[in-house]
C-alpha cells in the first residue's frame, strides 16, 4: 500500500476511534513499525493528528478528565460506603466487568476471594486482584494510557464486545435523572458503553458529589442502567 493510501487509512481510524496504536496499524497495513512511525510523524507535522507514545490521537479530541492518581484520593469515604452494596450483588461464578474508575478499584480491593471472573482494562484493578487466587482475571489489552492507568483502543473494544458478562460495574463524572450518565473523555466513554452493552445487568456507582452534574460525553440515559448505587439522600 502506498504512503497516501496508508495515510488515508490512518486518518479514517483516527476519525472513527479517536486514537490508533502502532501495533494495530502494523497488523492492518502489514508494514514495518518504522514505516508506521514515519507515517505518523508526517501526519503529525502536517497537523492531521498528535503523536503519542505507542500511537497517535485525534488532534481535536478533548480530554478534560482527571488522572487516576488524582481521582483515587477524592471522596474516599463516600465511595467506600457504596462498595459493600456492590459486593452484595456479586456471587460465586459471576463474570464481572470493571471499568477503570477509582470506584471500581475500591471494588477490586474489597472483592472476596471467591470463584468468579473479572474482566477489566484497568491496570490498578489487575494489581488489586493479583493475590486473590480464586478470582480469574482477564485483562483487556490495547493502547496503554499512563494518565488513566488503563488500556484503550480497537483491541480493547473488540475483545470486550465479543464477551458476555453477568454484571458490569462502572462509575461516571456526572449523573441525573433528566440528563443521564456522563463522562469526561471519549476513551472511558467507549469502554463504559461497551461494558453496558455486553452485561446482563449494569451497576452504576455514583456518590453524592456526582449528582446533578454533566461532563463532556453522555454514556447513556439513566434508565439504561439496571442498578444505581448511591449515597444521595
Amino acid at each position: 500500500m502506498k504512503a497516501a493510501a496508508r495515510a488515508n487509512h490512518i486518518l479514517k481510524l483516527i476519525s472513527d476511534f479517536g486514537q490508533v496504536s502502532v501495533v494495530d496499524l502494523i497488523e492492518d497495513l502489514e508494514v514495518s513499525p518504522e514505516t508506521i512511525r514515519r507515517d505518523l510523524k508526517k501526519l503529525d507535522i502536517a497537523g492531521e493528528l498528535i503523536r503519542v507514545h505507542g500511537g497517535a490521537v485525534k488532534k481535536q479530541s478533548e480530554d478534560i478528565g482527571t488522572s487516576f492518581n488524582k481521582r483515587a484520593g477524592h471522596n474516599i469515604c463516600d465511595k467506600k460506603s457504596l462498595v459493600e452494596q456492590v459486593i452484595n450483588h456479586i456471587h460465586e461464578g459471576s463474570v464481572i466487568g470493571l471499568d477503570a474508575s477509582s470506584s471500581s478499584w475500591l471494588v477490586a480491593q474489597s472483592l472476596p476471594d471467591i470463584e468468579c471472573t473479572v474482566i477489566t482494562n484497568s491496570l490498578n484493578n489487575i494489581t488489586a486482584l493479583a493475590n486473590k487466587t480464586k478470582v480469574t482475571v482477564i485483562s483487556l489489552g490495547g493502547w496503554y494510557s499512563e494518565k488513566y492507568k488503563a488500556f484503550y483502543g480497537r483491541i480493547t473494544q473488540k475483545t470486550l464486545s465479543e464477551l458476555s458478562l453477568d454484571y458490569c460495574i462502572i462509575s461516571c463524572e456526572g449523573v441525573d435523572e433528566m440528563n443521564g450518565v456522563w463522562d469526561s473523555n471519549e476513551y472511558n466513554y467507549e469502554i463504559k458503553k461497551t461494558l453496558i452493552s455486553v452485561a446482563r445487568k449494569s451497576i452504576l456507582m455514583a456518590d453524592k458529589n456526582k449528582y446533578n452534574k454533566k461532563s463532556l460525553v453522555k454514556i447513556c440515559n439513566l434508565e439504561e442502567i439496571d442498578i444505581v448505587i448511591t449515597n444521595i439522600k
